[in-house]
């Protein structure tokens, strides 16, 4: 019996084998806890603060926005034109102003300097090697969207087959505000994190408490979008 398979920004199904769906989880639920540790091996063996960590997360946020880009592009065909335009202007708008936040409140900074935020970022992710977590966040992430949007994609061109109108407007509206509820979901278990850091110290416990609260909030969603495959597959 077949099994189909759904991803959490709404991605037409996918058939799998009962054996290849256990073998998707696994490697899925392995890449998000692999993603995870690694700014936690950062902050017990690089001296990462709780800066850094923070800035892990919000870079984490411009991914997740990227492979969402990606899915406006194949799910919303030439209005993709449209689409993408204003998601990278609404969405920009939205990181930005959520990264002065962040650096007023945790980094230091004064805000209101958007045009220093890009060398900011740069001279952090240089200085301090978060390119490491960043390259693993890119992969974690990629895999979702491998399984859930692209292979799908491709099996549709494959057999010539395409979507609904209704089902082509959810797809579209989820890859839009998708981003936006994973970011504030992800987001309120790190700054619960981040405030009791600041409150008692900076040290490893509490770091380590924000990258468990962070982590949850991960499987979380991950365990969310299983549910939503066994009500697919139940359908």
């Amino acid at each position: 019996m077949e099994q189909v398979v759904t991803g959490e920004a709404g991605a037409v199904p996918l058939l799998l084998h009962p054996s290849l769906r256990k073998a998707r989880r696994a490697l899925s639920l392995a890449t998000l806890l692999a993603a995870n540790l690694l700014p936690l091996l950062g902050v017990a063996f690089w001296g990462w603060k709780l800066f850094d960590l923070i800035v892990i997360y919000w870079l984490e946020t411009l991914v997740i926005g990227g492979f969402g880009i990606m899915q406006l592009v194949l799910t919303t065909g030439w209005f993709a034109l449209f689409a993408v335009p204003f998601f990278i202007v609404h969405f920009g708008g939205f990181m930005a102003g959520h990264f002065m936040f962040l650096d007023l409140m945790f980094g230091g900074g004064r805000g209101g300097d958007l045009s220093a935020i890009p060398r900011r970022l740069h001279d952090m992710i240089v200085a301090e090697g978060l390119w490491v977590v960043l390259i693993g966040l890119a992969v974690s992430h990629g895999l979702g969207f491998l399984f859930a949007v692209l292979l799908p994609w491709l099996r549709r061109r494959w057999r010539g087959r395409g979507l609904r109108e209704d089902t082509e407007a959810n797809l579209a509206g989820r890859a839009m505000f998708g981003p936006y509820r994973r970011v504030m979901i992800m987001h309120v278990s790190i700054l619960l994190g981040a405030f009791l850091a600041t409150a008692f110290g900076n040290n490893f416990a509490l770091l380590a408490l924000l990258v468990a609260l962070k982590t949850a909030s991960d499987l979380y969603l991950l365990r969310r979008q299983w549910r939503e495959e066994e009500g697919a597959a139940a359908a």
